[in-house]
């Protein structure tokens, strides 16, 4: 069992960088699919915006629990849009439920690595490819399960090119930015603004920031 304390550290670690990941998918996010000139450009740049601060939580507290915990935080953010009038609550579940499947590929992929290699920064090409692709794998399962019992057809009807795009193209540009900014983290020493000790007002307050974010970007 975990001591008080180490359960306190994940919660606030959690809180922390959770709520940043909700920040940045309301805000970058939102730019992202606001551009139509690149297709598929928030596909390019979300997930490694979460792998990143997974792994900063990751390295705060070096247990790969917490990578769900973060993503849950995430997650809760971004499913304030269910209160929210006007907007369809499966464009919101698939995001929030998309978030959580990354947690879970990424925390898999985790595991099977040293701890000591994901500390640091010794992420290679094709374990970001392995996380990259394996969360797509899922919510692909989960599209097509939709679209067979009739609950939603949104995702698989939009192609064959945008289904291969979303897999293969996707899953690359991710991997190359992934492993890009791991070397140059390291590079630069960015580990040593880990946050590993996050007071709860602090956390609170961004939390508290990032839920009031979404209601500003309504």
């Amino acid at each position: 069992m975990m001591k008080r304390e180490t359960v306190t550290k994940i919660a606030m670690v959690s809180l922390f960088w959770g709520a940043l990941w909700g920040i940045a998918e309301a805000t970058l996010g939102y730019l992202a699919h606001l551009i139509s000139v690149i297709p598929g450009i928030a596909g390019f740049i979300m997930f490694p915006i979460g792998f990143y601060f997974m792994t900063r939580a990751y390295k705060a507290v070096g247990k790969t629990g917490v990578l769900f915990s973060t993503a849950a935080v995430a997650a809760s953010i971004k499913l304030v849009d269910l209160f929210l009038p006007g907007l369809s609550p499966i464009k919101t579940i698939n995001p929030a439920l998309s978030i959580l499947m990354e947690a879970l590929v990424v925390m898999v992929v985790f595991k099977l690595l040293d701890g000591s290699r994901v500390e640091a920064g010794r992420f290679r090409f094709r374990e970001a490819l392995a996380a990259s692709a394996g969360w797509r794998l899922g919510f692909l399962f989960y599209s097509s399960l939709m679209f067979v019992f009739a609950v939603s057809a949104e995702f698989i009807e939009m192609g064959l090119v945008h289904i291969l795009r979303f897999m293969l193209l996707e899953s690359v540009i991710n991997a190359l930015i992934i492993v890009g900014y791991l070397k140059m983290e390291k590079f630069l020493k960015w580990e040593r603004w880990s946050f590993a000790e996050v007071r709860p007002v602090i956390a609170g307050s961004v939390f508290t920031a990032a839920i009031l974010l979404k209601f500003a970007l309504v």
